[in-house]
């Protein structure tokens, strides 16, 4: 049997005008980066926020020294990031109040989680999550058959 490599996934987030990303983040999330590193030009470089137990990065576009595109560039987002959070209400208002753009109103879905979908202001698109009961692989199929 062999073990599971420890690992760690850290979304890096590539961004038109990062410096507001720094500060809508940083409001919504109610935490100051651990670190902001910019260009000489005033760009941000790299940034690292730290929300809990977990990380994300974030930087400038930078198509200059062969940045990823950012949602903006490319005008759609080819990933989105799930986030579970204790209040998914809360933390959708929160990001609406910050300027985000709610996609789908938080809703009880039937795999036994309360989910929303918003849009950020920099185009990156987050399922917002709260956990109302926990539900076995079995009992979600069951409940899928129900709505489909």
């Amino acid at each position: 049997m062999t073990s599971t490599p420890t690992c760690e996934f850290v979304p890096y987030l590539s961004i038109t005008g990062a410096a507001g990303a720094v500060d809508f983040y940083s409001a919504v999330f109610g935490v100051a980066p651990r670190l902001v590193l910019t260009m000489p030009d005033g760009r941000v470089m790299h940034c690292e926020f730290r929300v809990g137990t977990s990380r994300f990065f974030v930087s400038e576009e930078l198509p200059e020294h062969g940045g990823t595109p950012s949602p903006t560039h490319l005008g759609a987002t080819t990933v989105a990031i799930h986030l579970y959070v204790d209040n998914c209400d809360a933390m959708v208002a929160t990001m609406k109040a910050h300027g985000a753009t709610v996609l789908m109103e938080p809703t009880d879905a039937f795999w036994g989680e309360r989910f929303a979908r918003v849009r950020d202001p920099f185009g990156h698109e987050w399922g917002i999550t709260s956990v109302l009961r926990d539900m076995s692989p079995d009992e979600i199929q069951a409940a899928a058959r129900l709505v489909t």
